[in-house]
């Protein structure tokens, strides 16, 4: 048997299979007729360099995780998941959603959005690494805290959600460690599968 290859949350995401996202998902997910979403408008037709660079942060950055998390709850709910609990408030600690896999297991999905085509955004920095079994547990983390779950209630995941191209990518975990980057979507149907266990 083949020793699989070890990967981070980031490096699995770079190794996942990029599968497309329909444009017209994307449009979606956004209402023109507020500044901040127009402004993103403009930054995914005509790249983020068409905005001045003053304009890159605040309002358009919350509108690109807002639009990133409606596209994996759609992307998702086509494959069989059900989201049951997602962060609304800006500035909240902790996993950014949570859904029922097909195979009925929990999953805790942290989502990272771009509009810089191609781009892997870090992790963010923390007094605790984020997805770690410490993070999970740590009970400032809301989601976690309101369901009473505890690390080694779910499987963790990782989205990458490049809104620019668009396509996403995703990355699964059993153990808060090692991630194991999707290769095809039918991939998603079990995550104990998927994980080997």
């Amino acid at each position: 048997m083949a020793i699989q290859p070890v990967f981070t949350a980031r490096a699995a995401l770079r190794a996942a299979t990029p599968f497309q996202v329909s444009k017209r998902v994307v449009r979606s997910c956004v209402k023109p007729s507020k500044p901040a979403d127009a402004l993103f408008e403009r930054a995914r037709i005509h790249r983020l360099t068409s905005i001045d660079r003053s304009q890159r942060s605040g309002h358009l950055a919350r509108v690109i995780g807002e639009v990133a998390e409606s596209v994996a709850e759609i992307v998702l709910d086509e494959q069989g998941y059900t989201l049951f609990w997602q962060i609304t408030t800006p500035g909240v600690h902790g996993v950014d959603l949570l859904f029922l896999s097909p195979d009925e297991n929990v999953l805790a999905l942290e989502l990272k959005g771009t509009l810089r085509h191609g781009v892997v955004p870090r992790l963010t920095p923390s007094r605790l690494r984020q997805m770690s079994r410490e993070w999970l547990n740590d009970r400032a983390n809301a989601a976690m805290a309101e369901w009473s779950f505890q690390a080694d209630d779910l499987y963790t995941g990782v989205m990458l959600v490049d809104l620019a191209s668009p396509l996403y990518r995703l990355a699964f975990s059993g153990n808060f460690e090692h991630y194991v980057p999707v290769a095809d979507p039918e991939e998603l149907r079990s995550l104990r599968e998927l994980l080997g266990e």
